[in-house]
């Protein structure tokens, strides 16, 4: 999609949250994931700006770069979607960037000035204001050896980490 063809936030909820159904990643229903962006939309409707960003991030796959797009952060920092509570910051990045994403392997960019984790009032939800980190792998158990068995017996638990 061209950034002329892409919706802007004066146009109908209804065509922007259409417009970003096309990019979800596919973990979660597609019943899911159009009542997350609904919802998002519904929240960023009086924030042009933040929804434009969002729009222009989601679009572009990152490749044009985006402000902040905030949400009001809740008593215990989770959202209700379709029933299910969930972080607000992780719901978005599942849905647009990496479907199976766990909630401890997000760090946020440096110029993200409402990060998820600085505790603000309000949350940034732009998948592309994190990245991904790879959970640390517990070589605790591994002692070192010079057998070719327990080297093979290494990889095997790193690639299995992994998968």
């Amino acid at each position: 999609m061209s950034i002329s063809s892409m919706p802007l936030s004066n146009e109908a909820c209804v065509s922007i949250v259409q417009s970003l159904m096309c990019y979800q990643q596919g973990g979660d229903s597609e019943t899911y994931a159009k009542r997350a962006i609904e919802s998002l939309v519904r929240k960023l409707r009086k924030k042009n700006e933040e929804l434009d960003s969002l729009v222009t991030a989601i679009t572009t796959n990152g490749a044009h770069p985006s402000k902040c797009v905030t949400i009001q952060r809740n008593f215990d920092s989770r959202v209700q979607v379709d029933g299910r509570k969930g972080y607000p910051h992780i719901i978005y990045a599942r849905l647009w960037r990496w479907p199976d994403l766990h909630k401890n392997e997000l760090k946020h960019m440096k110029y993200c000035q409402f990060a998820f984790d600085l505790k603000r009032d309000s949350v940034c939800v732009n998948p592309y204001h994190y990245e991904r980190v790879l959970s640390q792998i517990d070589l605790s158990e591994l002692s070192l050896t010079s057998s070719a068995s327990t080297r093979m017996e290494v990889v095997k638990a790193v690639t299995a980490t992994y998968d």
